[in-house]
């Protein structure tokens, strides 16, 4: 490791903050995801956020546990598997994302990044790091995070009494659980996934016995959670929940109940068309409740996008 900070053409320090790769990830035009951070590490947190497409884990680096790790662990040849190396100091997180961005499924990846990936699909992993270091679109997003530093520092060899991090990235893909780390040569072959639904319950265990291996006044880890964005998840259930509402209301007008209109100013949903509501063989009273049901998680999910919006602002100041 060498601890460097480059000229313009460099990569700079960037924070270990969800708000930051929540906005790296739509700088580099992906959409449909967000970056939260992992807290308890309880089912219930994990299961909020489903999807979660992989996970960021934060660690301080040291030589004995790095070398510790590579002779347990199992790298893999896996010409499916996007799997960039690390070539250039600090760049993992970005990577460590993009290594998790590549390989999921669901998510858009915009243009830009679309190309990037079948330019590179056929590189070895050495010379996708290489190519990834040298996207000035990639590292424009990433260096518009820097932390503030002085403009040029000394380029020198990290010694013992640095504190080194780094970041590795954890995924599920065709039915296997890989961790993927710039550092090694290849996927890290961690089993087969026994449900995808809930994968993180097979790392989670991994990723302690890990935090457990330092001593107990290390406490600067950081575990990030790749997921569905909530924000748009809301607005498309708003949009679901609008439609179903118009249908029920139509219905409980066809008995002669004429309902109360609903305010319909909501942020434009792309690419999203609502599913219709089974309404066959409701009598009034069913109609009535599911349309009191349907405006009460208009309600909740308006209070997520509210939620979603003020912590961006957050993360913009």
């Amino acid at each position: 490791h060498l601890s460097l900070s480059f000229r313009m053409v460099g990569w700079s320090t960037i924070e270990s903050d969800p708000g930051v790769f929540t906005q790296l990830s739509h700088d580099l035009g992906i959409r449909g995801t967000q970056v939260e951070e992992i807290v308890t590490m309880e089912d219930s947190e994990f299961a909020q956020m489903a999807p979660v497409y992989g996970l960021i884990f934060l660690f301080k680096w040291t030589q004995d546990m790095a070398q510790a790790h590579r002779s347990a662990a199992t790298c893999v040849e896996n010409s499916n598997i996007y799997f960039a190396k690390q070539v250039i100091n600090n760049a993992c997180g970005t990577q460590a994302l993009l290594n998790i961005m590549m390989n999921a499924e669901g998510i858009h990846l915009g243009d830009q990044l679309t190309e990037f990936k079948a330019f590179t699909q056929d590189f070895p992993p050495d010379l996708r790091g290489e190519s990834m270091s040298n996207s000035e679109m990639i590292r424009g997003a990433h260096n518009s995070f820097a932390r503030p530093e002085p403009f040029e520092m000394e380029e020198r060899k990290a010694t013992k009494d640095d504190d080194v991090y780094h970041f590795t990235a954890y995924i599920p893909f065709q039915g296997n659980l890989y961790e993927l780390d710039g550092l090694q040569e290849g996927p890290i072959s961690l089993g087969p996934c026994e449900d995808t639904s809930c994968w993180w319950k097979q790392v989670r265990p991994m990723i302690q016995e890990r935090i457990e291996k330092y001593a107990a006044n290390e406490i600067r880890f950081n575990l990030l959670a790749v997921c569905r964005n909530q924000r748009d998840h809301a607005l498309q259930m708003i949009s679901q929940n609008r439609f179903n509402t118009e249908l029920l209301k139509a219905s409980l007008l066809s008995h002669g109940i004429e309902e109360s209109d609903d305010s319909m100013q909501d942020d434009e949903i792309d690419d999203f068309t609502p599913v219709p509501m089974d309404l066959t063989g409701l009598n009034v009273e069913q109609l009535k409740q599911r349309l009191a049901d349907c405006r009460s998680q208009i309600h909740e999910y308006k209070n997520i996008v509210a939620s979603e919006d003020e912590k961006a602002a957050h993360h913009r100041q």
